[in-house]
């Protein structure tokens, strides 16, 4: 395990490297699949738990190097006071979002898909083009969805076909306390002869 960690590397060190990979894997799901939508009030829930977790790990490696068990690497031992501090502040926040999305999407998604009921509700869906690089081109958006990860795809020429402006649709799901994982959507559109 020499590439994750030099050799006598005190214990409490590799268990926080564990933790934080960990952290780093589980946050990449919500990106990879966008069809979660979390409940707004569990994303408010989820910024506070993912502050109060920050909070414990920043004190937690405190202890740690006060009791000569965390050697900080790299840079870290040539930095000034103030590029120090604010090295911290920028990686306790990239810290807090990479716990937010743990507890906001992925550890959410799993419970749903494994303990969540299938549910049916209607609702309207507009069409709308993607536009990030890696966003998919073509897709519905659900008005009443505040979650900037959310993305539900659709092939061109269906997109093509649709009409302008809101449309009623029936929306299919897997729902839990912590949110909803959303199958299908189906859309009342007339068609043209």
């Amino acid at each position: 395990m020499n590439w994750l960690w030099k050799p006598k590397t005190p214990t409490p060190q590799k268990w926080m490297i564990s933790i934080f990979l960990l952290s780093l894997i589980a946050a990449l799901t919500p990106m990879l699949w966008r069809s979660f939508v979390p409940a707004a009030h569990w994303q408010l829930q989820s910024l506070y738990g993912a502050l109060l977790l920050t909070a414990a790990g920043g004190l937690w490696l405190r202890s740690l190097y006060r009791r000569k068990l965390w050697r900080p690497a790299g840079p870290w031992t040539d930095y000034g006071p103030i590029k120090c501090s604010l090295m911290t502040a920028l990686c306790a926040c990239f810290f807090v979002f990479v716990l937010w999305l743990d507890l906001v999407a992925a550890l959410p998604m799993a419970y749903t898909r494994v303990m969540g009921g299938e549910v049916t509700f209607t609702g309207i869906a507009e069409k709308k083009r993607g536009s990030g690089r890696h966003a998919c081109r073509q897709q519905l958006k659900l008005p009443d969805v505040h979650y900037i990860l959310f993305e539900f795809c659709i092939n061109e020429d269906s997109f093509d076909d649709l009409p302008d402006g809101p449309l009623p649709a029936r929306i299919s799901a897997r729902q839990s306390y912590f949110g909803s994982s959303i199958h299908t959507i189906e859309l009342a559109v007339a068609r043209s002869q």
